[in-house]
């Protein structure tokens, strides 16, 4: 048993996405989310600026003696893969690929698959050489396409306003020309305008890798014997790098229960 809290980061609300996959599948377990809303969005910045905030935010989380840091971050898990994982052994990382192999291709009739991401993600040599061999072994066409309109859409609290609408109809009528019928949502904050986009595209699947990022940290914990077995349920605090005032408003949303405001950290 180890009844030290699960530690969360991502670059603001996004990560909240994996949080509450999380919390479906581990209610009992406590857990500590740190949102950079000081850098966001990461998806804009530089290789070198993405590494040292994740580097940051692991290193927040472990001085927190957090038994497990999950990386609900696209962007910072493709970008700041090698320096996360060479300096912390209890790291947990989003998975785009994965997921975009193993589930897609049921839901795929077309075989032409969307993926909307940051543009960190998607220039990353790594993530676009393993999506382009899985292309090419699978068989199946990958319409690619950057989203960082999204990221100000979700930490503005603007979900359902015009801007929302105008932004969605720009990004998904390319894809939607290219016989796109399964798209993957490569960005934790996209999750939010899920309902949004399938309004826009109805006869469209939509994969949210979080649910995945979930199960990973889960099974990794079970193999470890690092459940805490609480038979209470666990509680979730919450940091920030720079107040923001709709954090707690999208999280109680997202996540179902009125959540504490967060405290605001330096990192």
């Amino acid at each position: 048993m180890d009844y030290r809290p699960i530690g969360v980061f991502d670059s603001g609300i996004g990560g909240t996405s994996v949080l509450k996959q999380l919390i479906k599948l581990m209610p009992n377990e406590n857990y500590i989310y740190l949102g950079d809303t000081l850098n966001v969005p990461y998806g804009t910045k530089s290789k070198d600026e993405i590494v040292e905030y994740s580097l940051k935010c692991a290193e927040f989380l472990s001085s927190k003696n957090v038994k497990q840091i999950v990386v609900a971050c696209n962007t910072a898990s493709n970008t700041a893969k090698d320096e996360l994982i060479s300096k912390y052994a209890n790291i947990q990382l989003v998975d785009l690929v994965k997921p975009l192999v193993n589930l897609v291709l049921e839901s795929s009739v077309n075989h032409t698959i969307g993926v909307i991401a940051t543009e960190a993600t998607l220039r990353n040599i790594d993530f676009k050489r393993k999506i382009e061999e899985s292309a090419i072994t699978k068989q199946i066409t990958i319409v690619k396409k950057a989203g960082p309109k999204f990221v100000s859409l979700v930490e503005n609290n603007e979900l359902d306003s015009p801007r929302a609408k105008a932004i969605i109809r720009e990004y998904m009528s390319p894809m939607l020309a290219e016989d796109m019928d399964v798209l993957v949502l490569g960005c934790t904050h996209y999750q939010f305008l899920k309902e949004q986009i399938a309004e826009f595209a109805p006869d469209v699947k939509i994969i949210d890798p979080s649910e995945h990022t979930a199960h990973e940290t889960m099974s990794k914990l079970q193999s470890e014997d690092k459940f805490s077995e609480n038979r209470a349920k666990g509680k979730v605090e919450f940091f920030v790098t720079k107040e923001s005032k709709e954090f707690k408003i999208l999280a109680s949303s997202l996540l179902g229960f009125e959540c504490p405001s967060p405290q605001i950290v330096s990192i």
